[in-house]
C-alpha cells in the first residue's frame, strides 16, 4: 500500500475522529478507505446505469417472455462465445 498525507482543518479533524469512534473503527485511514470505497461503488453504479439508459434510448433491449426465453439466452451464449473466441485469438498474437 502507498501512503497519502492530507491536512485537515481542526473542525474536520474533530469530525473525522468522531466518525471513527461512532463507526467503531480503529484508525482514521479506515474511515477514509470506507468513504473512498463507497464513492468508487457509486461511480460504478452511475456508469452501469448510464449504459442501461443508452441501451434503452437506442432501443437495444429485448423483453424476455416465456415464448422467447430460450432464443434470448441462446443469443447471449452465442455472443459470449464470440467475445471469448475473439479475445483468445487476440491474446494468441
Amino acid at each position: 500500500m502507498s501512503t497519502i498525507q492530507i491536512t485537515l482543518s481542526e473542525p474536520l479533524q474533530r469530525f473525522v475522529v468522531k466518525q471513527v469512534a461512532e463507526l467503531g473503527l480503529d484508525q482514521p485511514d479506515q474511515y477514509f478507505e470506507q468513504l473512498l470505497e463507497e464513492e468508487r461503488r457509486r461511480k460504478q453504479d452511475e456508469y452501469y446505469m448510464e449504459k442501461c439508459r443508452e441501451a434503452i434510448d437506442a432501443n437495444r433491449w429485448t423483453q424476455v417472455t416465456d415464448e422467447n426465453r430460450q432464443e434470448f439466452w441462446d443469443g447471449i451464449r452465442q455472443k459470449a462465445k464470440q467475445l471469448r473466441d475473439a479475445r483468445s485469438s487476440e491474446s494468441a498474437k
